[in-house]
């Protein structure tokens, strides 16, 4: 934590971000409300605990709603800028800081992974086949979750060198070819941020302060110290069981000092942003890599995230998806193929969806909902983004 409690207030010297109400060219009130009320219809029929729904249009965010309460014991309600854990969406979110430190450190893609690392990262089924970031990108790096990766997200961290390179390495890997075999995998999302710490030296949290976050006026990160001070963060709850089940003020500085060892458990699921800053980032994902004017990435890293990664470099298979993106083609909106990112966990589901053709896309953020899934994706989901893409051009 040394290092980053010292790079914090100087970030926010020097990039305070602003609110919704100067980025956001929303309707007239009249027809906002109306808009309003039919959100609030499809939320309350999925069970919503609390929500906050941002809409893009143009490159622009075009309108914001919020719904419910972010903590229920004192009865707040969801504001525009409460925060909310993100679960899987951090996939996405993490990718734009890969992909940024790709471009400035020249990494290639398809090189042998554990290169940049201090010891071998290679499936020991086949020791002969390197496991690269493009496969760790696609969910074909044949990693398995059930066993170090899912202790440590239970608390009981192994040093990722014991894990990847010990004794218990088969218990990591499906006996499967890198490269030659989908299955998604939770591990890989959390190697991004142990890449971006070993490759960089500094916390995951500083590089994504520094090169995404902060450029883009957004507050946001794995830990709550990456937040303001007086910043709203929404309790997670399930709502069948009517229990809280994450608390995000619980995501204190812990494990936040530089060391590429531990730092695999926050960058698949732990990140914490508000609507208007993931909205953000989907335009910078829907267009050349800016937003007004101030640009995270190049366009042609951009493009190389949205690119289907069928049987490119590494990737000797159709993996059905971008880097870190899924694609999902003419089923959420009749005749479009959006780009993004669901999450998942602890009674919640959060969404991102972008479509580069006219730079529209959705985000919503819930801290509790029925979690059903069709075809993978969330029904409440489904049911916002298509609401959603009736006002959108």
């Amino acid at each position: 934590m040394k290092r980053f409690l010292l790079l914090v207030p100087l970030l926010v010297m020097f990039a305070r971000p602003g609110l919704a109400g100067g980025t956001c060219r929303c309707r007239d009130a009249a027809e906002h409300a109306q808009r309003q009320e039919q959100f609030d219809r499809v939320l309350r029929a999925h069970d919503t605990m609390g929500a906050s729904i941002a809409l893009i249009s143009d490159g622009q965010i075009v309108d914001m709603f919020q719904y419910g309460r972010a903590n229920r014991a004192d009865n707040i309600p969801v504001e525009f800028d409460t925060y909310f854990k993100v679960a899987s969406v951090s996939k996405m979110i993490t990718a734009v800081g890969v992909m940024r430190m790709v471009e400035e450190e020249g990494i290639d893609p398809d090189a042998d992974f554990g290169d940049y690392f201090e010891y071998s990262i290679r499936n020991p089924y086949h020791p002969d086949v390197p496991i690269t970031l493009r496969q760790i990108m696609t969910h074909t790096a044949t990693l398995n979750d059930g066993y170090h990766y899912h202790r440590a997200m239970g608390g009981n961290i192994e040093l990722l060198r014991h894990v990847l390179d010990g004794n218990f390495t088969r218990q990591n890997y499906y006996n499967r070819m890198p490269g030659e075999w989908v299955r998604y995998s939770n591990f890989g999302g959390g190697l991004l941020g142990a890449f971006i710490e070993q490759v960089t030296g500094y916390t995951v949290d500083e590089y994504m302060q520094m090169r995404v976050f902060f450029p883009l006026g957004v507050y946001g990160g794995y830990h709550t110290p990456c937040l303001p001070h007086d910043a709203k963060i929404a309790r997670v709850y399930n709502t069948d069981s009517t229990g809280m089940t994450f608390d995000a003020e619980s995501m204190d500085g812990e494990h936040m000092d530089a060391d590429p060892d531990t730092a695999y458990v926050h960058t698949a699921g732990s990140a914490i942003v508000n609507a208007e800053g993931l909205a953000k980032i989907l335009i910078a994902l829907a267009g050349d890599g800016s937003v007004d004017g101030v640009r995270i990435l190049s366009e042609e890293s951009v493009r190389a995230m949205r690119e289907r990664q069928n049987n490119i470099g590494s990737v000797r298979i159709d993996s059905g998806r971008g880097l870190n993106l899924n694609i999902i083609e003419n089923q959420l909106v009749k005749g479009r193929t959006l780009y993004g990112h669901q999450g998942k966990a602890y009674g919640m589901i959060c969404a991102a969806y972008f479509d580069p053709a006219d730079r529209t896309g959705v985000v919503l953020l819930t801290n509790g909902c029925n979690t059903a899934t069709v075809d993978s994706v969330a029904r409440i989901a489904r049911a916002v983004i298509a609401q959603a893409y009736a006002y959108l051009p």
